[in-house]
């Protein structure tokens, strides 16, 4: 082996690169040089032993004669750990950086390596230098276990709370995660809390972490929005409204600032939570938004008349300077049917989105469930002038709507003139021949940004002529999407038949 690879960072560096693309064949390597080569036994135990998952790799370290399998298939202990056993383990738990632990990892364990585990002293913890835990189980009876593996090492904590339902066991479990990992940098926990007060205790704990980054949690009500908007070091934020209680907010509950927050992600229940939510807080600092109505959970019908106002309370929530905005319908329940498909109560006029115009640095817009059939060329040309920093467009073409488009092609001519950044189109428009010589085409310079092109259900008229004009405004575009019936569930109307092989026809043209 050459000097110049000897050293143990750079032995590290080359086995971190071997376990990130094929950590299979990786492990079985790096065993075989820890076994083989002394100068690399160090470095190979350290890459194979840094990210840990469930307990097995932990009690294999074990001599035979400890270890057992009772009647249930479930790992067991003989007898408690030697001295010198745990001092073999320790050889290896040192090396622990990151610790994963799912439901079927805690099932395959009996009471008595439980304990083992729990019983070790204090002053020695189990993984000394342990910077990530993820814990995928919800059950109280394996939170003494848990407890074991929090300590000041941590940065990075992970647990799913969300299976059961909310207990006080669970509350004082969070609550007290501040002072056992006061280090810790992020917390993905979608818990709330049992009640108001354990909500209260919860978040009193959170804002006493000075290095907290990143937080994804449970919000009870309005008052522990608020209490959450406080934390000075935050940067990412991550609520779900699932436990949300509207009845819950006290009348002399005032909107606040919070000008920290640079990405916000919200998952609601409905619309009308969301709304709810948005008002009692001021994100002026935000350039992310991630907005996520999840009709599962209650399996809500989606009503268009919701949104209207929730759209108006985004507009007041977050500032101009928001750079990306997405909406997401989770209506994976919902009875979206032909006749829903084809509902013009369904199309959301201009007067909905222009709330919206105010962002002008709006880099990725994403709006692309709701169904935009009532919005016309001129609309959409007042939309492209006040977002030309457009770099992702998304609008209305995700579900296979049957309302005809308002939108033609001269729409899409307006926003590619106006949003020269464009490098992805997501819309329905019907896709006519039009003059090319003429405005706004001859005015519009094509653009070799985009490259993707998505029209879901747009109705077509001549495909050979669509995709030269198409060639004409996106030189680089070689092909287009639509949306497909059959991967959708639905049996495609008599027309949408036929708009599907024109759409090919325009890709085969366009190759």
């Amino acid at each position: 082996m050459h000097l110049c690879l000897l050293p143990p960072e750079i032995l590290l560096q080359i086995f971190s690169i071997g376990e990130f693309y094929h950590p299979i064949c990786s492990h079985a390597t790096l065993a075989s040089l820890a076994r083989t080569f002394r100068t690399l036994k160090e470095p190979a135990l350290d890459i194979l032993w840094i990210n840990i998952v469930g307990f097995k790799p932990l009690i294999a370290c074990l001599p035979e004669c400890v270890t057992n399998t009772d009647i249930r298939g479930r790992l067991t202990l003989e007898r408690p750990r030697l001295n010198g056993e745990c001092r073999l383990l320790g050889r290896y738990t040192q090396r622990i950086r990151s610790l994963t632990v799912f439901h079927e990892h805690l099932n395959s364990i009996d009471g008595q390596i439980m304990q083992a585990f729990i019983s070790v002293p204090s002053p020695t913890p189990l993984l000394p230098n342990l910077r990530y835990l993820g814990w995928w189980d919800d059950r109280e009876c394996f939170f003494p276990l848990l407890c074991t593996f929090f300590g000041s090492t941590i940065t990075s904590v992970r647990l799913d709370f969300t299976t059961r339902a909310p207990s006080f066991a669970k509350s004082a479990l969070v609550a007290s995660i501040g002072d056992r990992c006061p280090s810790i940098q992020e917390l993905h926990c979608e818990y709330g809390g049992d009640s108001q007060e354990s909500s209260d205790a919860i978040c009193e704990a959170l804002r006493g972490l000075r290095e907290l980054f990143r937080l994804r949690i449970g919000v009870f009500n309005a008052q522990t929005l608020l209490r959450l908007a406080s934390l000075s070091s935050l940067k990412f934020l991550s609520l779900n409204l699932r436990a949300y209680n509207v009845n819950h907010t006290h009348s002399d509950s005032t909107p606040t600032s919070s000008s920290q927050f640079e990405e916000v992600y919200i998952t609601s229940p409905s619309p009308f939570v969301l709304t709810h939510c948005l008002r009692n807080i001021r994100f002026l600092s935000c350039r992310s938004v991630n907005l996520s109505i999840d009709y599962n959970e209650f399996f809500q019908p989606y009503d268009p008349m919701d949104i209207p106002d929730l759209i108006v309370s985004v507009s007041e929530c977050f500032p101009p300077t928001l750079e990306k905005l997405r909406f997401n319908f989770d209506t994976s329940h919902n009875d979206m049917e032909e006749h829903t498909l084809a509902d013009p109560s369904f199309a959301l006029g201009f007067d909905v989105v222009a709330p919206m115009l105010s962002f002008r640095h709006l880099k990725h817009l994403d709006l692309d469930w709701i169904c935009t059939s009532a919005i016309d060329d001129t609309s959409l040309k007042e939309m492209a002038q006040s977002w030309p920093q457009l770099e992702h467009f998304l609008f209305g073409s995700e579900a296979g709507w049957l309302i005809p488009p308002s939108l033609t092609f001269i729409g899409l001519v307006h926003l590619i003139h106006h949003c020269p950044l464009l490098r992805n189109i997501a819309m329905r428009f019907s896709a006519c021949p039009v003059d090319v010589n003429s405005a706004p085409f001859s005015n519009t310079n094509p653009s070799e940004k985009i490259r993707e092109l998505f029209v879901g259900t747009s109705p077509i008229v001549d495909p050979v002529a669509v995709a030269s004009q198409i060639h004409k405004l996106m030189p680089k575009l070689f092909t287009v999407g639509f949306y497909d019936w059959d991967v959708a569930g639905f049996f495609a109307p008599s027309p949408f038949v036929q708009f599907e092989a024109d759409w090919s026809r325009v890709n085969d043209f366009l190759r």
